[in-house]
C-alpha cells in the first residue's frame, strides 16, 4: 500500500509541476515579456484576449493556419 501512495504522490507532484509551468510560461508570455510592433507594451489587454480567443476559439484560426484543420498525423510529410 505504501508503494502505491507513493506512485501517486510522485503522480501528483509532477502533474502539479507541469501546469504550475504552463502558468508561468502563460504570465512570462503575457507580462513580462516586451512585445514587438505593432502590439506594443501598452496593448496587455488585447494580448490578453487574444491568447483567450485561442484557448477558447480555435475554429476562428483555422483560416489562418490551414495545419489547424488537418490530424496531426497529416501535418508530416509522408515518404
Amino acid at each position: 500500500m505504501s508503494i502505491l501512495l507513493s506512485i501517486f504522490q510522485i503522480t501528483l507532484l509532477i502533474s502539479g509541476t507541469f501546469c504550475t509551468l504552463i502558468g508561468l510560461l502563460t504570465i512570462v508570455q503575457l507580462f513580462i515579456r516586451s512585445k514587438k510592433s505593432p502590439a506594443d507594451s501598452s496593448n496587455r489587454i488585447g494580448h490578453m484576449r487574444l491568447w483567450w480567443f485561442a484557448l477558447t476559439r480555435p475554429e476562428l484560426f483555422t483560416s489562418l493556419f490551414p495545419w489547424l484543420k488537418n490530424d496531426e498525423l497529416d501535418n508530416f510529410p509522408k515518404d
